[in-house]
């Protein structure tokens, strides 16, 4: 028998009442087992554009790191991405030395991620200009040690990013690269005639609006040509990691045989925006103060 017009109303507000209580249900469960992203804005909406509009450029700056976390200019990750090659960023795993911090990557389990490691980033978004970071990259096969600038959607932006990285299968080379609105240039390896986990050396690159260039201590080591990707353009974080990542990473950073408990070196990071004569840790650094 067909059911009556009051029997159909009752059965779709049960049916209403229902899915409103489901859908309540599902997007606390969300909000409590998501993790914690970082600084805003941390998903592109239609307003994010206007943010971006009026988003105001990071000064100018020098850090020679020693002593407690600064919480007003730095922030530390404790969050990770599903479904990312990444592992999952743990506070914990940052280090307050007296000269120096210290990144640490550990066989440690959050959720379904096997890897922890260690993220530090600058608050504010940086432009054209030198980047400088006095460094000592992890020990290790699978080992990440990098300061790069980068942005993505969840800003607002296109995936803009420029890198200064160090891979654990081979830490006698530099490896740069950058990408430009997600399309990635490919890697530029760069010889160093040193072990960059063994040794502490300054290393930078300078961003223009049509140009990228990396340097080894005072040595130009190498630089974009014309004919190379077009030059990222979208102001960015600025931020330095040490991680590990998944089977999809091993030919690129090595299987991840290392130590647990690695632990990368950053002394000084500096940045000058262009047309800046500020401070910059090439200023103080002198490569034998370490290496002797």
């Amino acid at each position: 028998m067909a059911p009556s017009g009051k029997t159909k109303t009752y059965e779709v507000w049960k049916i209403g009442v229902f899915s409103l209580i489901s859908a309540a249900f599902i997007s606390a469960l969300a909000a409590f087992v998501s993790p914690s992203l970082p600084p805003a804005p941390a998903i592109a909406t239609a307003a994010t554009s206007l943010v971006r509009a009026k988003r105001e450029l990071a000064p100018s700056f020098v850090k020679h790191f020693g002593g407690a976390h600064d919480d007003e200019t730095w922030y530390k990750s404790d969050f990770y991405y599903p479904n990312s090659d990444h592992p999952a960023w743990k506070a914990e795993l940052i280090h307050f030395m007296e000269d120096r911090i210290e990144l640490e990557v550990r066989r440690q389990k959050t959720a379904y991620k096997s890897i922890a490691g260690a993220e530090y980033q600058h608050r504010g978004f940086h432009h054209f200009g030198r980047y400088e970071v006095v460094m000592q990259a992890a020990p290790g096969s699978g080992t990440v040690s990098a300061m790069f600038t980068h942005t993505h959607s969840q800003f607002g932006d296109p995936h803009d990013e420029i890198d200064i990285e160090f891979l654990g299968k081979d830490l006698t080379q530099l490896h740069a690269n950058y990408f430009t609105d997600g399309k990635q240039h490919g890697s530029i390896y760069i010889p160093l005639g040193f072990d960059a986990s063994k040794e502490v050396h300054l290393y930078a690159f300078e961003w223009d609006p049509d140009a990228i260039r990396w340097y080894v201590d005072d040595r130009l080591a190498y630089s974009t040509k014309p004919s190379d990707l077009s030059i990222p353009q979208s102001p960015s974080r600025l931020i330095l990691q040490l991680w590990s990542g998944t089977r999809n990473q091993y030919e690129w950073h090595g299987r991840p045989t290392f130590k647990n408990g690695a632990r990368a070196r950053f002394y000084c990071i500096s940045y000058r925006a262009a047309g800046d004569e500020t401070s910059q840790c090439s200023d103080t650094f002198d490569a034998r103060t370490f290496n002797n």
